[in-house]
């Protein structure tokens, strides 16, 4: 079956560049210590050119995947640490560059290392010193506050979800996708006209675009100083044939002024690590039998994320969902799990799609946000990409719950999602 996104064939070197040779004995020793490090069964082999012109074949076996140019002793210096960290800074200051796909080049992080353990203990001092939701309010704005703009040069066109879509075939569109998406939590969420649902990170819309469109009335939260100026302009003058309403506050600290038939969570999981205390919010805001969507990306282990991540992609606590570690704070509670999918390749190929849009609008998100930014969320995109597809490193699930505990059984019923 032909993909819509099939892989580019790589940037052949131009006709100036250096022909790359095997490490020789009187290459610079952080070559020599490069390629005895690199050189593991199964890494992709790749030519590396260094600041004075000289090109060195480093890796395993086979035609070169990609060539990494360090523009800079900088650069070099960064690589020859092995710090995943300090190459990731280097490629955003432009000391590294790289000619190639960049998915074929993260498959070296297997051989860097990533210990920085004083940052990574100021990141869990943080909510203790100053609160937790404000601890939260300034992290998630350093993700989410480049500009609208930004996002919307990568996420799908009509609706700007910015979490997994839903594929079922390679050959789908990120825009089909993302429609399956947002169809699935329709029909899992019992949402029809007159239905009013809270949507807990409300992003730029998506689920308030879909689901208003069919007469759902919407309130959405958000702690995103951006995405709220946006929700709040888009819910005064949208003209759906519904009710939307835009809130500034966390999810822990939202006084709600009735309770709702369904909550949605979409892609913000992560940025709620605290689940006993979220499923306890939980049974104050949903009435009986109602249920909660949500989705998100999950690890075996809390907080195991990459130091460049806590550092410049998602700041603080942010964590993939430990899923034995949710359902059991669901357990506590009167909530029922009703559903529950993978959706890892799913997930890869959002990214994907994401990462080639963002490729695609180059000249435009760097002269609106610089190359440096620019380079940060290629790293980003491709990076998950990369740990999606790999071997789990990364997993995804959406799941379905119902405050239902308790009660008969015909609450469920049998129209379970699929």
């Amino acid at each position: 079956m032909t993909s819509p996104n099939p892989p580019r064939p790589l940037e052949r070197e131009p006709a100036d560049s250096p022909p790359a040779r095997p490490v020789a004995a009187g290459a610079p020793l952080a070559v020599r210590t490069l390629q005895k490090r690199l050189a593991a069964p199964g890494s992709p082999a790749f030519d590396l050119e260094l600041p004075d012109g000289a090109a060195h074949r480093l890796g395993g076996a086979g035609e070169p995947a990609f060539r990494l140019r360090l523009r800079t002793p900088a650069g070099l210096a960064a690589l020859a640490s092995l710090d995943e960290t300090r190459i990731g800074e280097a490629y955003m200051d432009g000391d590294l560059d790289l000619d190639g796909e960049l998915l074929a080049a993260l498959e070296l992080r297997g051989a860097f290392s990533d210990s920085h353990p004083l940052r990574s203990a100021w990141r869990f001092l943080q909510p203790l010193l100053f609160g937790r939701v404000r601890s939260d309010k300034r992290w998630v704005a350093q993700h989410y506050d480049y500009g609208n703009e930004l996002y919307f040069a990568f996420l799908d066109r009509d609706y700007r979800l910015y979490s997994q879509a839903l594929y079922r075939s390679e050959a789908d569109t990120l825009d089909q996708a993302v429609r399956r998406k947002l169809e699935y939590i329709m029909r899992v969420g019992r949402l029809g006209p007159g239905a009013h649902v809270l949507d807990v990170g409300g992003g730029w819309g998506s689920l308030a675009r879909y689901a208003g469109a069919r007469g759902v009335n919407v309130t959405m939260l958000t702690i995103s100083p951006e995405q709220y100026r946006y929700l709040t302009a888009w819910s005064g003058d949208h003209g759906l044939p519904c009710r939307l309403r835009a809130v500034y506050e966390s999810v822990f600290a939202y006084a709600a002024p009735e309770q709702y038939d369904a909550i949605t969570l979409l892609g913000v999981m992560e940025h709620l690590p605290d689940y006993p205390a979220l499923f306890k919010k939980f049974e104050t805001l949903l009435r009986p039998h109602g249920r909660v969507y949500m989705d998100f990306a999950a690890g075996r282990e809390k907080f195991a994320v990459s130091s460049f991540t806590y550092r410049y992609v998602f700041p603080g606590a942010h964590t993939p969902v430990v899923l034995p570690d949710l359902l059991a704070a669901a357990n506590r509670t009167s909530f029922e799990p009703i559903a529950l999918h993978n959706d890892r390749h799913s997930y890869y190929l959002t990214l994907q799609a994401w990462a080639r849009n963002l490729e695609s609008a180059h000249d435009e998100v760097a002269a609106r946000v610089g190359e440096r930014i620019y380079r940060l969320f290629r790293l980003y995109l491709w990076g998950g990409a990369e740990q999606f597809k790999r071997d789990g490193a990364l997993e995804s699930y959406r799941v379905v719950f119902q405050k239902s505990w308790g009660g008969p059984s015909s609450a469920i019923g049998l129209d379970q999602p699929s």
